[in-house]
């Protein structure tokens, strides 16, 4: 299978470095980084920094794609994993800036890439896993599946993405039709939805989109037991999150690199547990509507 690698930046430097490290220590080989046309005068020098970064690895490791124009977060995502797909990947792993890759993380989204190709309730895989809240898992398996997406490193499949509706306003008329309320599944992205300035795209996010797709489609999200990302972003530095420590916690399990891929139950307790945190603390991560 051929999986692509790939890492957004944009103006941190130093998260830029720790997460490069991390794909290296992962043995990462090959990676597409799209770093987006700066805005400011101080976005472009952060842009120089980034640039003597990344000219300390091996050039041959790193593809990069400089943007002529600003386009921001939401069509940086849609970009580059259309470019990706367009190019032959099969699967594509996406990074921002902010997610470090623990060691053996790459694992987690390679084996399960190949595992689950074929598994068409699978729509994504997601590295960051809520370490604070106790979800059910199967006794012999440290998958988790959940409705709910998260954005901080993810994967998915040329195929799945095809699915992807620009058009928030589209996707909630189709709920509408459907006779399925937002609200029921997720309340924190109801409030979104319906906002004017999301849904005419004035504000710059994609995930809403990919989120509801999954809850209208009856597709997953496979997390790991143990996460396999660290967001490093929640310090002030990005645009969308507020500075928080709600989405920090000790893991209750050590760290897992082996998974049991056949072996995968959904319990919509899990959905329960996601679905009330999130209605807490989701809009947290979101510009506000």
């Amino acid at each position: 299978m051929n999986v692509d690698v790939v890492l957004l930046l944009y103006n941190r430097p130093d998260h830029t470095k720790r997460v490069i490290d991390s794909l290296f220590e992962n043995n990462v080989e090959n990676i597409s980084v799209f770093i987006d046309y700066p805005k400011t005068d101080d976005d472009s020098k952060k842009q120089d920094s980034i640039y003597d970064v990344i000219n300390r690895y091996d050039k041959n490791a790193i593809n990069l794609i400089k943007r002529t124009n600003n386009i921001g977060l939401a069509r940086s995502v849609r970009s580059a994993m259309n470019h990706s797909f367009s190019h032959g990947a099969d699967a594509a792993i996406l990074l921002e800036d902010d997610c470090v890759l623990k060691k053996g993380g790459f694992d987690f989204f390679k084996e399960g890439l190949i595992e689950l190709k074929d598994n068409k309730q699978i729509r994504s895989l997601c590295g960051y896993t809520f370490p604070s809240l106790n979800f059910i898992f199967e006794p012999d398996s440290d998958v988790l599946l959940l409705s709910r997406f998260s954005t901080w490193g993810w994967a998915t499949w040329a195929d799945r993405w095809e699915q992807y509706e620009t058009d928030l306003k589209k996707l909630v008329q189709f709920a509408e039709m459907a006779r399925l309320r937002i609200d029921d599944f997720a309340e924190d992205i109801a409030q979104l939805c319906k906002s004017p300035k999301y849904l005419n795209g004035e504000v710059d996010i994609w995930s809403i989109n990919w989120i509801l797709l999954h809850y209208l489609t009856s597709t997953f999200a496979a997390y790991p037991r143990e996460a396999v990302i660290e967001n490093i972003g929640l310090d002030g530095s990005g645009l969308n999150c507020e500075v928080t420590d709600v989405f920090d916690g000790a893991s209750n399990h050590e760290f897992i690199n082996e998974y049991n891929w056949k072996k995968l139950q959904y319990y919509p307790e899990n959905e329960t547990i996601i679905r009330n945190f999130m209605a807490e603390n989701g809009l947290k991560t979101y510009p506000k509507p």
